[in-house]
């Protein structure tokens, strides 16, 4: 055989192996073992999601054995305090993702899942055998606001008087309503959160929304609804007028 032909030869293997190898890596990739992160020896938890009692929301629930873990409308608004869990006890149906039990939670009360987006997110769920979150009675040790990092758009307070403020104003405010915010690149101007932190909550936070209108007023929002899907999407809510005390710690330095 003529050294071109063995050089066209050699070429076309080369170019075979390149391609099964490329096979087998996506192969790999979409069931899932190119996630190296995840623990092919941990258990792996059943997925359900229906339409929420709540007008809007859905429930989502992730069962393991006989515990079933819950995530609707009183779940929404919770937070993990450290964004960051690596206590993995277990592994979602979809993508691999995995499932941390919460710092400072029993994870017979709440766990933390991956939401399997590309950059990691974390939902809290809670176990249907324990009760919601009594945010109306609890008592918060400090609040932290978490407009835009500076000066005056990013700050914590633990004044008891201002934070009881803002949780009766929760509990006992009058809706106003309000025409339905744009979502814009999956944000929304000038809506942020207020992070509430209570002892009666290890390792979570109480975190409704406030939204500051460019004209000048604040409301703290109390659920919030995506009224329609795609690169028009909208949301409502309910929205509750700040008192001028907290409006006030808003607008100062």
């Amino acid at each position: 055989m003529s050294k071109k032909k063995w050089f066209f030869v050699i070429a076309l293997g080369m170019a075979v192996c390149v391609t099964l190898t490329m096979a087998v890596v996506l192969i790999v990739w979409f069931i899932g073992m190119g996630n190296l992160g995840v623990d092919r020896s941990l258990p792996v938890y059943t997925a359900e999601q229906v339409d929420s009692t709540h007008p809007g929301y859905r429930r989502t629930t992730v069962t393991s054995g006989t515990n079933v873990y819950v995530r609707d409308y009183d779940e929404q608004r919770l937070q993990l305090q450290n964004f960051d869990p690596t206590n993995a006890i277990g592994r979602t149906p979809y993508g691999g993702a995995n499932i941390y039990s919460i710092s400072g939670q029993p994870p017979t009360a709440y766990i933390a899942v991956d939401d399997g987006s590309e950059m990691p997110a974390y939902e809290v769920f809670r176990n249907s055998h324990w009760p919601p979150f009594d945010w109306r009675h609890a008592k918060f040790q400090a609040m932290e606001y978490t407009g835009i990092i500076g000066r005056t758009e990013h700050k914590r307070t633990t004044d008891p008087a201002l934070i009881e403020d803002v949780v009766h104003t929760l509990r006992e405010g009058t809706p106003v309503s309000s025409p339905p915010l744009v979502v814009v690149s999956g944000t929304i101007s000038n809506l942020y959160g207020v992070l509430l932190v209570s002892d009666q909550l290890p390792g979570l936070v109480f975190s409704p929304f406030v939204y500051k209108d460019p004209a000048g007023p604040a409301y703290l929002v109390d659920g919030i609804v995506a009224e329609n899907a795609g690169p028009n999407q909208s949301i409502q809510a309910r929205w509750i007028p700040a008192s001028p005390l907290f409006t006030q710690w808003l607008q100062t330095p």
